[in-house]
């Protein structure tokens, strides 16, 4: 009895229409349900016109357990950037990804870190006997990796340097994974710069699938097979697997029911698109019946 909602990206008042259209109520300040709770995928920050309201709704509700939150690549990357900014021996030149959060607190960063100490500690994945949630990709090895390492811990900085094995593990949890191209081949996304690397389906067998099959996104890229051997984790999500959820992909354009055991919630809030939400019961089969939208 659990709803699944993708990427909010500050986006409040989406949020709070569609917690009232799965029947969620305010009480105390705070939204519940008498059966049901909400298992947030990550991505609660940038982007949108409401980052503080989206913070103050969805920390209040997984303080009061009528929700888990899972942490996004944009928690994580506020947690990284900052850790670099504070340490002198660190580069920190960059621009941050988090300065549309920041100006959501008037530039107080003192308490944008409140919420930032908050992100250490949400769960990297969730799993129960009936599927898996992830903000990005579910890879086993990755996943016990974490388990290992991580669990119960705060993602500190020096943690996420652990080891590079930890740092990948992260890294490709929250972003996905990547594959480069064939050489002298490169693809100029709009709004992007031309690349040398795609962002791939880690969900599907790569054995019999082109480059541009395999890519998440809906790039131009060459009609060829993939070459295996540039493939580091041959791993793939199996269909004899229990559903697994997970967001982050909303420009690729293929949100929704992948198969009957994978499916992407994020439609989109942050580019324009939709605030989705699947509602989960003890079936095994997904099914567009149960997907919500505002």
């Amino acid at each position: 009895m659990i709803d699944i909602i993708g990427d909010i990206h500050g986006y409040s008042d989406q949020l709070e229409a569609l917690l009232l259209k799965l029947g969620y109520r305010k009480e105390g300040g705070v939204y519940f349900h008498p059966q049901r709770t909400v298992l947030f995928l990550g991505d609660y920050i940038n982007k949108g016109p409401k980052i503080k309201e989206t913070l103050e709704i969805v920390k209040a509700m997984a303080d009061k357990g009528s929700a888990i939150a899972l942490m996004g690549n944009h928690e994580f990357n506020a947690i990284w950037d900052l850790f670099r900014l504070e340490n002198e021996s660190l580069p920190a030149d960059q621009s941050f990804q988090w300065e549309d959060s920041l100006l959501a607190f008037d530039n107080n960063l003192n308490e944008f870190k409140y919420y930032v100490d908050w992100f250490k500690n949400l769960p990297l994945f969730y799993e129960n006997d009936y599927f898996r949630a992830v903000h990005a990709c579910w890879d086993p090895g990755q996943i016990s990796l974490l388990k290992e390492n991580l669990t119960g811990k705060a993602l500190t900085g020096e943690l996420i340097t652990k080891t590079p094995e930890c740092n990948r593990a992260l890294t490709e949890t929250l972003n996905g994974k990547e594959l480069a191209l064939p050489i002298n081949a490169s693809i100029q996304e709009a709004g992007f710069a031309a690349g040398t690397r795609i962002r791939y389906k880690w969900w599907e067998d790569p054995a019999q699938m082109s480059y541009k099959d395999f890519s998440v996104d809906p790039v131009d890229l060459p009609d060829l097979a993939l070459d295996l051997s540039l493939i580091k984790d041959r791993q793939y999500y199996g269909e004899g697997e229990k559903p697994v959820f997970f967001g982050h992909y909303g420009r690729a354009g293929f949100s929704s029911i992948i198969r009957h055991n994978v499916c992407c919630l994020d439609f989109g809030m942050g580019n324009g698109g939709y605030l989705a939400a699947y509602r989960m019961d003890e079936s095994l089969k997904l099914s567009n019946d149960k997907l919500v939208y505002v």
